[in-house]
């Protein structure tokens, strides 16, 4: 077996940034996938490493020449192997290998895990001007071929309260993740991510760097230790102690996706929502929306106000239906006949309402099920949100919106529209909750006090991406837009009066925002496309395409 070996004080080499221990834990390992993973660290182009490997139990004999084999390949000096008992916990070993070095930052290695051969230069140097940093990952199988890539998004903390998209590889600095507590065992939880969530609740989103380039690949000859496996997936005891410590008043229940969670926000109090509906005719449809609205919403803790924006109607039948409706108590009916322009109708129907919480909904719009209104204003109660939308689905079944994506097909699209409604979408998107760019107007709740703050939605804006606008200027004012597919409806998709497509209007958005648009969007990895809403891998002449686009609406 291989000899102790101890880092000498000051350790590694290099100019790419602070030195990384990669933390190994060893536990019955499989001899071939332990060779793949150690020699990925041998041929690092980056020297600034060091390797820290903690072997719970004997190993077996195959397994320790294996490893024998693979650590003389190793740089003598800088690498440190512990033993640790056979009763030792994961966690516990990984804690013992980090004590035994002291370099400033360092990376969590899984035993199945094969490292990319600039992972630990390009992490390090993240390190530099980050506290945190991940990479994106896939699976190998025997042979080396990859599949299965995890193209991950931007940092998203809402998202890693539903799911542990990070995963491998991700790098820490060491301070603040003592801070936080270090890793420490967790009974029916991911410990790994444990250690992810208590780091960064307490860091600026801006010190969570991510890498979009595949950094780790996971073997998958064998039992796997990497996050996010498929077998045996741990428990929820890392989110439930993560929103104990927050304050966050919710239940966490088994996800949509197998190693996944649905937090149930609950909302304090009795809040009102003041939601708006603006309409022109089509009766049959709003009296589904206001019937279906009005039926799911009694009894879930939240005060209904609908105010009714009738945008110069003339069909007798809408008469009839108003004065139905006007007669219930907590409807409100507003006549506005100026042309239309839906930032203006709601701008101008928001001060007839009361309500903590403002509710922008389509007339078009039909509620499903109860429950859904208390999770829109539970998100949109929290102090950091500024806008929350609902998974929408097409009356027949597929998805409509499942969050907005900058840049897709034009100036914004909604990223997996057409997906079957059975259908997860790729890294759990259409079913998990989750930060975004922004969401529709179709369904967005928001607080009356950032409604205001902004001035409402752009009215020069008036008929197409007014919803977008509102969204990135409440992030601008650090509030995030979360995408909640615990609130589902169906969404007609505006029969009664088609679809605009404004040049007009998309070009004046663009002319302020398409430094974000042409940066790309935070929440849709960079390598997946941007031409249409499939999430599929990009194209290499998307940016060309996207350009030529642009320019027709200079043309228009």
């Amino acid at each position: 077996m291989a000899a102790n070996r101890h880092l000498p004080d000051g350790g590694g080499v290099g100019s790419d940034g602070p030195e990384l221990a990669l933390v190994l834990v060893v536990r019955e390992p499989t001899p071939s996938a332990l060779r793949r993973c150690l020699h990925s660290v041998a041929a690092q182009t980056s020297a600034r490493w060091s390797l820290s490997v903690a072997c719970i139990g004997p190993l077996e004999p195959e397994a320790g020449e294996a490893l024998d084999e693979a650590l003389a390949q190793l740089p003598s000096g800088r690498v440190d192997v512990l033993w640790c008992g056979e009763d030792a916990s994961e966690p516990e070993a990984a804690a013992a290998a980090l004590a035994a070095t002291s370099a400033p930052t360092f990376m969590l290695l899984g035993q199945h895990d094969r490292l990319a051969a600039d992972a630990v230069g390009l992490l390090a140097t993240a390190l530099v001007d980050a506290d945190v940093a991940y990479g994106d990952d896939d699976d190998v199988d025997d042979t080396g071929s990859p599949r299965d890539p995890h193209l991950k998004p931007d940092w998203s903390p809402e998202l890693c309260l539903s799911f542990p998209y990070v995963g491998h590889p991700v790098a820490y600095r060491r301070e603040p993740a003592v801070a936080g507590g270090g890793i420490r065992a967790l009974e029916d939880g991911d410990w790994e991510h444990d250690l992810l969530l208590r780091t960064t609740e307490r860091l600026p989103s801006s010190r969570v760097a991510h890498l979009s380039e595949v950094l780790c690949h996971r073997q998958v000859d064998g039992a796997t230790d990497s996050p996010g496996a498929t077998t045996n997936p741990p428990g929820d005891a890392a989110v439930a102690s993560a929103l104990a410590r927050r304050g966050i008043a919710a239940s966490v229940a088994s996800g949509p996706v197998e190693g996944s969670w649905t937090l149930e926000r609950r909302v304090r109090g009795r809040p009102k929502v003041t939601t708006v509906i603006p309409f022109r005719d089509a009766a049959p449809l709003l009296r589904a929306c206001v019937d279906s609205v009005t039926e799911t919403t009694a009894g879930d803790g939240v005060e209904l106000e609908l105010v009714l924006v009738d945008n110069g109607s003339t069909e007798p039948e809408t008469f009839t239906l108003l004065d139905r409706l006007e007669a219930r108590p907590g409807v409100l009916v507003r006549r506005d006949s100026r042309p239309f322009n839906w930032a203006a109708l709601n701008n101008a129907a928001v001060d007839a309402g009361r309500g903590d919480v403002l509710l922008f909904l389509n007339n078009d719009v039909e509620a499903l099920r109860p429950g859904w209104l208390a999770a829109l204003a539970a998100q949109a109660l929290r102090a950091d949100v500024g806008a929350v939308g609902a998974r929408l689905l097409f009356p027949g079944g597929r998805v409509q919106h499942a969050g907005v994506v900058l840049g897709l097909g034009g100036a914004a699209g909604h990223v997996l529209a057409g997906l079957p409604g059975d259908q997860p979408g790729y890294l759990g998107m259409a079913v998990l909750t989750r930060d975004c760019s922004a969401v529709t107007g179709a369904c967005l709740a928001t607080r009356r006090d950032i409604f205001e703050t902004l001035g409402g939605f752009d009215e020069d804006l008036g008929l197409d991406v007014n919803d977008i606008d509102y969204c990135l200027r409440a992030r601008e004012l650090g509030l995030a837009a979360i995408y909640e597919p615990r609130a589902e409806l169906v969404h007609h998709e505006s029969p009664s009066r088609g679809t605009s497509g404004s040049p007009k209007d998309q070009l004046r958005f663009l002319e302020r925002w398409q430094g974000m648009v042409e940066a790309g969007d935070p929440y849709l990895n960079r390598q997946l496309t941007r031409a249409d809403c499939s999430a599929a891998l990009r194209r290499t002449d998307e940016d060309k395409e996207w350009q030529e686009w642009r320019s027709t609406l200079t043309t228009s």
